[in-house]
């Protein structure tokens, strides 16, 4: 360790002593003092260690975590944070496990922590174990070994506590295994008697945006020549970064179907990244000309070995990165510089603005050198972990992911190609070329390598349903032979069909979708060898339609991959759930987002979705997840079932659709609960800036969306370990609490009701998705006082909320009504001021007004009564 290191250690560590002095009396005081309040016994809290202490520079508070112990054993996720200013604690989420002593029957392991590992491999099928060495003992039963055959990374194995669904806890083995393909990142609790595997969670967080009908699929990885990047440094020189240039889909272009590519030129943030994003010693100057940095190593991994060093394009001592990109029927290769430029930019401009926010390194942020700044109260000081984002990988396909240990060691991203079918119809009444409405089917050879052009066959047998190509019945087999096999989907598995064609010796098979939209087909085989696509409802029975008309179809099916690093959205996505992890729990514990309520891709999808946003969009301006990846218009949905806006009839979630996300195993769509949580953070998003504008700034801007921003990420530090909605809602209303002195509650309360989630609703077990509780009402007067919500009437059970919609609107708008209004004044005002329409009744059910008389512009709603004071903006086209 050189000098400075080693002070900056010892400074840490007498700061640690100092913490423990200075608040550990206030923690054992608050503990004792609120049992009732924490739901625990005196014996609960007898016994814990701190794993994490932050000073918030935001909110002004220090952030303690605490990790429950039995006899020096840690108890898994039972981690606690505790709030404290000027020695007081002042929010607490208890995650401590009740009356722990008794549901212990062991506390001595007669599994040997090496044998741990082996029966680890055998139950996940990770292959042989081989070469199992101790290399560390931290003691307590806490060790490092080898990676033993089996991961990228040693294997750590310590000796935990891990509470299990029926209550009772058992004493297990922790082991963390980087799988040999990067997919899996797994942190595993083995009986400590048994060896049988309890309970696993996955730091590779694998984001595979399925929806409705779709399947992931993986396609075969193709073996390319590896290319490395030779590690190149550069003769230091004075400002060298205000040199660097990148063409890029710079923000707020949220795709190629966004938008167009520009030069930007020295990008960084001086706070975030003061030496610019090429340095990684504190001196004037880069150590890199390539895309690494402090906070980012961007490179390519086309053949899925997840290489330390892989390739990364090469900027030049001008650090100039401004490559070609050419998409148009290209192999992905082809711009992989273009590509690994953007998936670089985008990942420093997470780093950059969401340091402003609060996630630095005291936070635990990624970074390879902290630059002597604080660092997160841990030994040794956390540094060395700046993320490793491998572009174009091909370990996986349709899919992108992001792994993150805990602070100090390399998260890892992993963005892959994502399969898109074209079809070029030659001849007949549809000659055209139609991207956007096919897929590539898991299975089968890659229209990529293998471009198919020939005529079409109907695929007809003697059932039911002629066009279903499930049995050999009847089966016109001449008329296939050389041919593009057309079929529907329903009736029979989609590898019988493509099989039964191929046997009759069909070149290529188009599987038409029996519902509308397109859909994705998955299965595997072995045995098939030619090229499936699957087509929109709306274009193969355009297709059949034709065919059954007598003409002929001469049709080239072509694969053009889109590369997942040119979507902003998906990348920021991924670096997102990086920043969830390391927030809740503290970056010491990662582990808090493995509960079925968990929320992590809701917080993700925030992020995308704040770091896109554009001076024109409204709060009912549609947003989609992916839409580039899906080959949809931007006002699509993308990857998610509803598209995020603020108006309820396109985007109906609510808090006890939750219990609807199951995937029929019994298993949750973490999707599914998160796109929930998501939309109820976009509301709030739109309720700030109604009330503080929008801010285009968004590293210090001072809008309603910086101050949301402010808000998620402060409410992260809050978030309780194990946490479901409530908990992660009441986090946000204590970040305004310790940001704004509380002046937004009222608000912040109001988007929550409006969903489901309002004062009385109920999480239930945190770790089940089935049983919450749904309210709509808003607190007593003893939890928020009038003085902060003045014009509602706060002693009324029940907020009488409001949908308005369509907006933008041309000739009528609707308001829909949680429950019924008596005695109100409905008017519109235009933006001088003057009436133009006004209506007194009660309101019940949806309400429709008439503005075809309007003249296009906006226009403020009203609505009134004795108790009831509500606004909105409206705009007629």
């Amino acid at each position: 360790m050189n000098k400075k290191r080693f002070l900056t250690a010892a400074m840490l560590f007498l700061s640690f002593i100092s913490f423990g002095q200075n608040y550990n009396d206030a923690i054992k005081e608050y503990l004792s003092n609120n049992l009732e309040k924490l739901d625990l016994l005196e014996d609960d809290i007898k016994e814990w260690k701190m794993t994490n202490e932050v000073f918030s520079k935001q909110t002004k508070v220090r952030h303690v975590y605490i990790q429950q112990l039995h006899k020096g054993i840690p108890v898994f996720n039972a981690v606690s944070n505790l709030t404290l200013k000027d020695n007081k604690v002042i929010f607490v989420g208890n995650s401590f496990v009740k009356d722990l002593s008794s549901k212990i029957k062991s506390t001595t392991p007669t599994l040997k922590a090496e044998n741990a590992i082996v029966q680890v491999a055998e139950q996940l099928k990770l292959g042989r174990v081989n070469g199992v060495e101790l290399m560390e003992e931290l003691g307590n039963n806490n060790f490092v070994f080898s990676k033993s055959g089996i991961s990228q990374e040693k294997i750590s194995v310590e000796l935990v506590y891990q509470p299990l669904k029926d209550g009772s806890v058992k004493l297990s083995w922790l082991l963390n295994v980087y799988q040999l393909d990067g997919i899996h990142w797994w942190n595993i609790r083995v009986d400590a008697k048994t060896g049988v595997i309890l309970q696993k969670n996955d730091w590779g967080v694998n984001c595979n945006y399925d929806m409705d009908t779709d399947t992931h699929s993986h396609a075969p990885t193709i073996k390319k020549e590896e290319v490395k990047s030779p590690v190149i440094l550069i003769k230091k020189k004075e400002n060298l970064f205000e040199l660097d240039q990148y063409n890029v889909f710079r923000l707020p272009v949220e795709s190629p179907n966004h938008g167009s590519r520009s030069i930007v030129s020295s990008p960084h943030n001086i706070i975030a990244s003061p030496f610019g994003w090429h340095d990684t010693d504190g001196a004037a100057g880069a150590e890199y000309t390539i895309t690494r940095g402090n906070n980012v190593h961007a490179q390519l991994d086309d053949d899925g070995e997840n290489e330390t060093i892989g390739y990364s394009p090469d900027g030049g001592s001008a650090l100039n990165f401004n490559f070609p990109l050419d998409r148009d029927g290209k192999a992905a290769e082809t711009y992989k510089d273009a590509s690994l430029t953007n998936l670089f930019y985008v990942s420093n401009i997470m780093h950059d603005i969401w340091y402003q926010y609060g996630f630095d390194e005291v936070s635990g942020n990624f970074q390879a050198n902290n630059y002597g700044r604080e660092a997160a109260l841990t030994f040794p000081p956390t540094d060395g972990d700046e993320v490793i984002a491998d572009g174009q990988d091909a370990s996986g396909r349709n899919n992108a992911n992001f792994a993150t240990p805990r602070d100090g060691r390399n998260p890892r991203m992993q963005m892959f190609l994502w399969d898109d079918a074209v079809v070029k119809i030659n001849t007949g009444s549809l000659s055209g070329k139609y991207t956007g409405d096919a897929y590539e089917a898991s299975f089968g050879a890659s229209l990529e390598e293998n471009p198919i052009t020939a005529n079409l066959a109907l695929m007809q047998d003697s059932g039911d349903d002629p066009l279903q190509g499930c049995s050999e019945s009847g089966l016109d087999v001449a008329g296939l032979a050389g041919n593009i096999a057309v079929i529907r989907s329903s009736g029979c598995l989609f590898v019988n069909k493509v099989q039964l064609a191929q046997d009759n010796n069909a070149v290529a098979v188009i599987v038409v979708n029996s519902n509308p939209g397109r859909f994705r087909m998955g299965g595997e085989s072995t045995t098939i060898t030619i090229p499936a696509i699957s087509v929109s409802q709306e274009l193969g029975e355009a297709m059949i339609t034709a065919l059954q008309n007598g003409e002929s179809l001469n049709v080239a099916l072509t694969g053009t991959p889109l590369d997942g690093s040119f979507d902003n959205g998906i990348v920021a996505h991924e670096y997102g759930h990086g920043i969830s992890n390391r927030l809740v729990g503290g970056g010491g514990n990662v582990n808090c987002l493995s509960n079925q309520e968990q929320l992590g891709e809701g917080w993700s999808d925030y992020f995308g979705l704040a770091i896109t946003m554009k001076p024109g969009d409204t709060d009912t301006t549609l947003r989609g997840i992916g839409t580039f990846t899906r080959s949809e218009a931007i006002t699509g949905r993308g990857i998610r079932r509803y598209p995020y806006t603020t108006n309820m009839s396109v985007n109906p979630f609510i808090f006890s659709d939750v219990k609807d996300q199951g995937l029929g195993d019994g298993s949750v769509s973490v999707h599914g609960v998160g796109s929930i949580w998501a939309a109820m953070l976009w509301d709030l998003q739109w309720k700030m800036i109604g009330i503080y504008g929008f801010d285009s700034n968004m590293y210090t801007g001072n809008g309603g969306n910086n101050k949301t921003m402010q808000l998620v990420i402060s409410g992260l530090k809050l978030t309780p370990c194990n946490s479901g909605f409530v908990g992660a809602r009441d986090a946000i209303l204590a970040a305004d609490e310790l940001l704004n002195d509380g002046v937004n509650q009222c608000a912040i309360w109001e988007v929550f009701a409006r969903r489901g989630l309002g004062y009385s609703a109920d999480s239930g077990d945190a770790d089940s998705f089935t049983d919450q509780t749904i309210a709509f009402d808003m607190p007593p007067e003893s939890v928020l006082p009038a003085s902060k919500c003045a014009a509602l009437n706060l002693n009324t059970e029940t907020l009488k909320m409001f949908t308005v919609y369509p907006n933008p609107a041309t000739t009528l708008i609707r308001i829909s009504l949680v429950s019924e209004v008596k005695n109100a004044t409905t008017a519109i005002y235009d933006m001088n001021g003057r009436e133009v329409y006004s209506k007194k009744s009660d309101l019940k059910g949806t309400v429709t007004i008439n503005t075809e008389n309007l003249s296009a512009g906006i226009y403020i709603l009203k609505i009134n009564n004795e108790v009831i004071s509500y606004s909105q903006k409206i705009i007629i086209n």
